[in-house]
C-alpha cells in the first residue's frame, strides 16, 4: 500500500484502481478505505463493501457490504447499482429478490455498465421464461462483448452455436470463443479448446484446455475433470487430473480461510469483552 496517497488522489482512483492500489496489504488497507468511505468516496464505498463482503482485511460482514453497496448507489455509483443487484441476486446480506436484482442491473446497464450488462443477461438466461425469448439476454451480451467483456464474448459465441435467439452460426461463434479465450475468460479458453480440438487442431486445443483449468472455479473444473477424463485422450486425462487436483487446492484453501476468520472473529471478541481484572484487583484492597 502507498501511504502517501493523498486524498485528492484517492478521490479521483475508479473502483479498480483503487483494489489495485489497496490489494497488496488489505488488513493495513481497510482502515484507509474505512476513512475514504466514510468520507464519501464512492469508489472507497464500493470497495469496501466488497472487503466486507469477501471478509478481506476486515471481519466478514455481508450485511454492512450490502448497506455501503446501496451507500454508493443512492450517491450515483454505477458499480454500487451492479453490486446492490449481485446481493439481491444473491442473497449477500439481504434476502434474495431477484426482481430488485433485475431493477439494478438494468438502471446500470442502460447507463453502460459492462458488468450490469453482462449480469442482466445472466439473469434472463436463468429466468423461468428465458426460452420464450432468448434474444433478450443475447443482446445484453452483445452490448457488453462489444464493450470488450470477455465473459459476455463467451457467452455470444455460447449463443451463436447454440442457436439461442438468432439462427446457428458455429463460424462467428468460434469467434467469439477465440476473442473470450485471448481476453482471459476461462469459459471462453475452454470453448476455444474445444471447437479447435474437434477442428482437428488437436494440439492447439490441449494448450487452451490446459489454460482454462488453471483460472477456473472449482465447480467449473469438476464438471471439466468429467468431459476430459471421458474423452479418453491421455493428454486431456493429464488435464483433468491437474483440474481435480486444483478442486482439492481450493477446498483446503477455504477450510483454512475459514479457520482464520473464525480466529479473527473471536479475537474480536475478546477485545470487545469488558476487562474485570482491575475491578476485582480494587476490591481486594
Amino acid at each position: 500500500m502507498n501511504e502517501r496517497i493523498s486524498y485528492s488522489a484517492l478521490k479521483g482512483m475508479s473502483v479498480d484502481e483503487l483494489r489495485a492500489e489497496l490489494s497488496a496489504e488489505p488488513a493495513r488497507s481497510a482502515a484507509l478505505v474505512r476513512a475514504a468511505a466514510h468520507n464519501g468516496i464512492r469508489s472507497a464505498q464500493v470497495v469496501y463493501g466488497q472487503m466486507l463482503l469477501d471478509g478481506t482485511g476486515v471481519p466478514r460482514d455481508p450485511q454492512a457490504a450490502y448497506r455501503w453497496f446501496v451507500i454508493a448507489a443512492d450517491a450515483g455509483s454505477l458499480d454500487g447499482v451492479n453490486m446492490v443487484g449481485r446481493c439481491h441476486e444473491l442473497g449477500w446480506g439481504v434476502p434474495r429478490d431477484l426482481d430488485a436484482a433485475g431493477h439494478r442491473y438494468r438502471a446500470a446497464a442502460v447507463e453502460g455498465h459492462v458488468w450490469a450488462q453482462f449480469n442482466l443477461g445472466t439473469l434472463l438466461v436463468n429466468a423461468d421464461d428465458f426460452a420464450a425469448d432468448p434474444a433478450r439476454a443475447l443482446d445484453w451480451f452483445v452490448r457488453a462483448a462489444r464493450r470488450g467483456h470477455p465473459k459476455a464474448m463467451a457467452m455470444v459465441g455460447r449463443f451463436l452455436e447454440q442457436g439461442w435467439g438468432r439462427p446457428a452460426d458455429p463460424a462467428a461463434a468460434r469467434r467469439w470463443y477465440r476473442r473470450a479465450a485471448l481476453g482471459g475468460d476461462y469459459r471462453g479458453q475452454f470453448d476455444h479448446a474445444r471447437t479447435r480440438y474437434a477442428d482437428g487442431a488437436a494440439e492447439e486445443g490441449i494448450a487452451w484446455f490446459a489454460r482454462a483449468i488453471e483460472t477456473a472455479v472449482p465447480d467449473f473444473c469438476r464438471l471439466a475433470a468429467e468431459g476430459l477424463r471421458a474423452s479418453g485422450d491421455p493428454a486431456l486425462v493429464a488435464i483433468a487430473d491437474r483440474a481435480l487436483e486444483r478442486v482439492r487446492q481450493a477446498e483446503t484453501d477455504e477450510a483454512e480461510a475459514a479457520q482464520a476468520a473464525a480466529a479473527q472473529r473471536e479475537a474480536a471478541a475478546r477485545k470487545a469483552r469488558p476487562r474485570r481484572g482491575f475491578g476485582r484487583w480494587l476490591r481486594r484492597r
